[in-house]
């Protein structure tokens, strides 16, 4: 107990070092872990119950491609559960939208000559 008591007053005194912008980001990414680990155990949850339903099918490992050849219904309930936290981290994570690491890329197309 007294571990817990000692680590959460490291970070409040860090905590209160930084300037107003920074401890909104601090707010923001402990608020987006909490629901990342909501979401994780939602979904243990949910394949515990459906591993223990007898009518269930096995949980299949597909590729992208794979994927992207289902019909748009099934790509769908395949990519649910992770659509919440990927839009999470595209506002949380601003460099995921930065495009400045495709600069350095060969993007080519069926209508480049």
């Amino acid at each position: 107990m007294s571990e817990t008591i000692n680590f959460e007053q490291a970070v409040l005194e860090n905590l209160r070092q930084l300037p107003t912008e920074k401890q909104q980001e601090v707010l923001e990414f402990a608020q987006f872990l909490v629901q990342k680990a909501e979401q994780k155990k939602q979904l243990l949850s949910e394949n515990s119950e459906s591993n223990s339903s007898s009518t269930t099918q096995p949980t299949l490992k597909l590729s992208l491609r794979e994927i992207a050849r289902l019909p748009i219904a099934e790509r769908h309930k395949i990519l649910a559960p992770y659509i919440a936290a990927t839009a999470e981290d595209f506002l949380t994570y601003p460099e995921l939208t930065e495009f400045a690491v495709l600069d350095g890329e060969d993007w080519e197309t069926e209508y480049d000559y």
